[in-house]
């Protein structure tokens, strides 16, 4: 793993930090000793990861959020500040995914992924934005999209990819609005990554498929993945 000096100290808030990714982010950020809150709908899962972390008190912040809730973002983002004295990166790595044929697919699923993988991003990253323009302190805002946003994705997961696509053209959006508060917005498009979700959203011959068009032949591993989210996090990504 590389290593980012700049990242000591600051305040990380990652949202679906329980599992897969999330959880590969919370490792990686805390061996750059910075500090950290972990968000999830999972509670018991977030503790589990806070305990492999084993980082103090005074460190580490976990809460356990449902992101469908819209009235959760800004209480949210005012308690992570408050008990860091200031938010510098926010990841929003949460997303829901569940595969329904065309034909079965209702309005409260499409519903459902756009508020998780689309509403809360926006809401928690103009909540976060509020934060770091405080002071002139700047920030990086890293928003996990995927390839599905693309090419709309494969496997019967329309509500996703829609966020999905949803979420690259917010993350241009507020990347134009927080510039000028020094405020880098990006986002990253990763595909098949080795992960809870994946295994249990496709039945291992859907997974199969979809890797032999991989020119790799396999997953990435979620830290690989958050390899790519520490630069973008740290001062070598600072003209991104």
């Amino acid at each position: 793993m590389t290593s980012y000096p700049d990242l000591r100290d600051k305040a990380i808030l990652i949202t679906g930090a329980a599992h897969g990714l999330g959880a590969a982010l919370a490792e990686s950020f805390a061996a750059q000793q910075a500090r950290l809150a972990l968000v999830d709908i999972d509670g018991e899962a977030l503790q589990r990861v806070a305990a492999r972390l084993g980082l103090a008190d005074d460190r580490l912040r976990c809460e356990s959020v449902d992101l469908a809730d819209a009235a959760a973002y800004v209480p949210l983002t005012e308690r992570v500040a408050r008990h860091f004295a200031g938010l510098d990166v926010l990841v929003n790595n949460a997303a829901v995914l569940k595969r329904t044929t065309l034909d079965a697919v209702t309005v409260e699923d499409f519903e459902h992924a756009l508020r998780v993988n689309l509403v809360a991003p926006y809401f928690l990253s103009r909540a976060a934005i509020a934060q770091m323009s405080e002071g002139g302190r700047g920030g990086r805002i890293v928003n996990v999209a995927s390839m599905a946003g693309r090419t709309g994705g494969v496997g019967d997961i329309h509500p996703y990819a829609a966020s999905k696509g949803g979420l690259l053209a917010v993350t241009k959006s507020l990347a134009r609005a927080a510039a000028a508060d020094g405020i880098l917005v990006n986002a990253i498009l990763p595909s098949n990554i080795e992960s809870p979700m994946l295994r249990d959203s496709f039945p291992p011959e859907a997974i199969e498929k979809t890797l032999s068009q991989v020119p790799l032949g396999r997953t990435a591993e979620p830290s690989e993945v958050a390899e790519l989210v520490l630069w973008l996090s740290s001062e070598a990504s600072s003209y991104v």
